[in-house]
């Protein structure tokens, strides 16, 4: 059964302090105590909650955390210039492809208090999934990325104090959940607060590097990373790159170029994985795509090798096209 958004609230509240009366509860969320028990005997009916000790019973849980924006991509052709927009990010695409599989799905995101921001408010409660905990700046505007024509990026974002924010705002989800996937957006202050923490959850993340470009040392923090490159050659560079890392490689590294190849590396196996044709998804969402469908499918315990091909699948299945 799908949690209200009042009881996710409560769940929330819940989890951070065990010990607080219903009283209380009715105070922070501005409602009544008598309101507080119907939702909380309505979770005990739903099996979230088991008795009055508050014990909670979740399904695995996957907690996507990372910046969502519009894109504007301009594009020449004959003498005219095309202007496309669309909604992006690692969240926007993470629930595209986990929505609906009944996993304890959290979307962790910054956006601004403006039209865009309500566009991608919208998008995330078609899919059904409760936008409680998207952060909302009262000062910014949504993130803006432009592709001009000749690939290089303009972006008009949030600093480093709008990112501390958040994670500040939602530390309590972000390392209670069993499996969270970051951006690059917020993985550096991530790693250092994931430096002071005990029995961390599964870490997955995404790097996209030029064929040349050195490995990025905080590599070797996460449980599972996606690299993506940008041609078939760049596969067999890192694939050798990761060969001579050793022990402070990926615990499972996927490199793939999206369009032919994919090769995976895990403690327990590893292969080399020719995409079939009309499988190809060569472009970031695509490598966003395939991170989460590789996470969704461990936390429902399928081996690497199966994993791979269910990411693979689902990244290729609604042509994330950027």
């Amino acid at each position: 059964m799908r949690l209200t958004w009042r009881e996710r609230q409560i769940i929330d509240l819940l989890k951070k302090n065990p010990l607080i009366s219903q009283d209380e509860l009715a105070v922070r969320l501005g409602i009544s105590r008598s309101s507080i028990a119907v939702h909380i005997s309505n979770l005990m009916k739903k099996g979230f909650i088991l008795g009055k000790g508050y014990v909670f019973n979740e399904q695995a849980s996957i907690v996507v955390i990372g910046l969502s924006y519009l894109k504007i991509s301009i594009k020449e052709q004959k003498e005219k210039h095309f202007i496309n927009l669309d909604y992006q990010g690692l969240p926007l695409v993470a629930s595209q492809i986990l929505a609906g599989f009944g996993v304890n799905l959290r979307i962790i995101s910054l956006i601004g208090n403006d039209e865009p921001g309500n566009m991608i408010i919208n998008s995330l409660v078609e899919k059904q999934i409760d936008p409680v905990h998207i952060h909302r700046h009262s000062e910014k505007r949504t993130c803006r990325r432009i592709i001009l024509p000749d690939g290089d990026i303009i972006e008009e974002g949030f600093d480093s104090l709008d990112y501390t924010q958040v994670l500040n705002t939602w530390d309590w989800i972000i390392f209670n959940c069993e499996w969270l996937i970051v951006d690059s957006y917020f993985r550096e202050q991530l790693l250092t607060r994931a430096s002071n923490k005990e029995g961390f959850t599964h870490l997955g993340t995404i790097y996209t590097l030029t064929e040349g470009e050195e490995l990025p040392s905080s590599m070797a923090q996460f449980h599972t990373v996606v690299l993506g490159v940008k041609d078939l050659s760049a596969v067999e560079y890192y694939n050798k790159k990761i060969e001579l890392m050793k022990e402070k490689a990926p615990v499972n590294c996927i490199i793939t170029d999206g369009r032919s190849r994919l090769i995976y590396k895990g403690q327990e196996s590893s292969g080399d994985y020719l995409l079939p044709p009309q499988q190809d998804f060569d472009n970031e969402a695509g490598f966003s795509a395939l991170l989460s469908g590789i996470i969704y499918a461990m936390a429902s315990g399928y081996p690497l090798r199966q994993a791979v091909r269910i990411g693979a699948g689902l990244a290729s299945a609604g042509k994330l096209k950027n």
